[in-house]
């Protein structure tokens, strides 16, 4: 049975209309952001291999793009103090575009690890200011539908990015120079934002990040297990498949398959998230994508089950954050709205770093089948979790979270 909108918090001023052309500006900059993700970590993966380096080496150059996310967060509350959220957007799309044209004339080995703290900085200042302004900008009765658009374009920036490699060639100056160029333009598409205030966002500070996560800890907590299985997922997929008998070129479709699931599901979940329980709706993904995960051993002998299983899969998997960052839009505003897209980044980095770890670890103790079992039990625990516990508990000042 559909259950009625919440009312607004109590302290809250009246709702605002949803401001159409920053939301299109602001999807736009994540768009860009999945775009520059996808891109890079293939690329730059095949470059060091055909440049003979160790895959230690080729993991640590990976791994340094996590440094840049993490001290992107104790930086960016003085940026945005001091220049606002518009040109510090603005700073992160240069940035990114700079590191990329810098890459492919510099000496990976050293240079590289410099670079890649820097785009990873610039990526996670695009990812929280442009996630916390967009919750700022969408109406509540909408929210859902709005944040399913803002992850489709997500998503389709992450697919996009090797699509775009494969058409353009996996070496060489033009991939660099069409991810920059395309950065660069995107520039244009955020000019609507110049003229809109973001006050609200200048007043993030590092004690909210603490304030956040004592009344948030399992919201954040949804965004790490996602990010958990995405990572491990993006890594190891192809790995796991060949494993299990399948050709290189079966692993790469998998991937695809999944990622196709990640575009197609998140406007339909957000529709959902609009409808019924955002809880019930984050907990109903969870728990499907436990079973999902269960039944992919089985489902590899059977084709008819497999792909429809692994585009399930994808999709409920990404709903999952879908429907966290639609929650803090609901139940959190002004500087606590920016934390919880702070710790956001913070979650996806500590679960991105893990998740693959943990899986590559099954893989070589246990055989292939032991991966997606772990990751059922993840997602039993998150559905559990969800279920008896709420997302947000009431904060210390009123107006700011509401128990979910």
């Amino acid at each position: 049975m559909e259950a009625p909108l919440q009312p607004p918090l109590a302290g809250l001023p009246q709702e605002r209309p949803t401001d159409w052309a920053a939301v299109t500006a602001l999807i736009t900059c994540i768009g860009v952001f999945g775009l520059a993700l996808g891109l890079t970590y293939p690329l730059l993966s095949i470059m060091m291999v055909e440049a003979g380096f160790s895959d230690f080496m080729i993991g640590l150059n990976g791994a340094t793009t996590c440094v840049g996310v993490v001290l992107a967060v104790f930086v960016l509350p003085r940026l945005l103090h001091r220049f606002g959220a518009f040109a510090v957007v603005v700073l992160g799309l240069v940035g990114t575009a700079a590191s990329l044209l810098a890459m492919p004339f510099t000496d990976p080995e050293v240079s590289w690890l410099a670079l890649r703290i820097l785009l990873g900085f610039c990526l996670n200042v695009i990812f929280v200011v442009s996630e916390a302004w967009l919750n700022s900008v969408t109406a509540e009765r909408i929210r859902g539908r709005v944040i399913g658009v803002y992850a489709t374009v997500m998503a389709a920036g992450f697919a996009l990015g090797p699509l775009l490699l494969v058409m353009l060639g996996g070496a060489g100056l033009l991939p660099f120079f069409v991810c920059a160029a395309i950065i660069a333009a995107s520039i244009v598409m955020i000019l609507p934002l110049r003229r809109r205030s973001a006050a609200e966002l200048a007043g993030m500070r590092l004690a909210n990040l603490r304030r956040f996560l004592a009344v948030a800890a399992l919201l954040a907590g949804v965004v790490m297990v996602f990010a958990f299985f995405d990572a491990a997922v993006m890594t190891l997929i192809p790995v796991y498949m060949l494993r299990s008998g399948f050709t290189a070129e079966i692993g790469a479709t998998a991937l695809s398959a999944m990622l196709v699931g990640m575009v197609l599901a998140q406007y339909p979940v957000g529709w959902l998230l609009d409808r019924f329980s955002r809880p019930g709706v984050i907990a109903g993904c969870s728990l499907v994508a436990a079973v999902a995960c269960a039944l992919l051993p089985w489902s590899l002998a059977l084709p008819a089950v497999m792909w429809p299983l692994l585009v399930l899969l994808g999709g409920v998997s990404f709903a999952l954050y879908t429907g966290a960052l639609t929650v803090l839009g609901e139940h959190f505003r002004g500087s606590l709205l920016l934390a919880g897209s702070a710790c956001f980044a913070l979650a996806y980095g500590i679960g991105g770093t893990f998740g693959p770890l943990a899986g590559g670890a099954m893989l070589q103790a246990f055989g292939p089948d032991s991966m997606p079992g772990l990751f059922a039990v993840v997602f039993l625990g998150l559905a559990a979790l969800v279920a008896r516990r709420p997302l947000a508990k009431a904060s210390d000042k009123p107006g700011t979270a509401g128990a979910v």
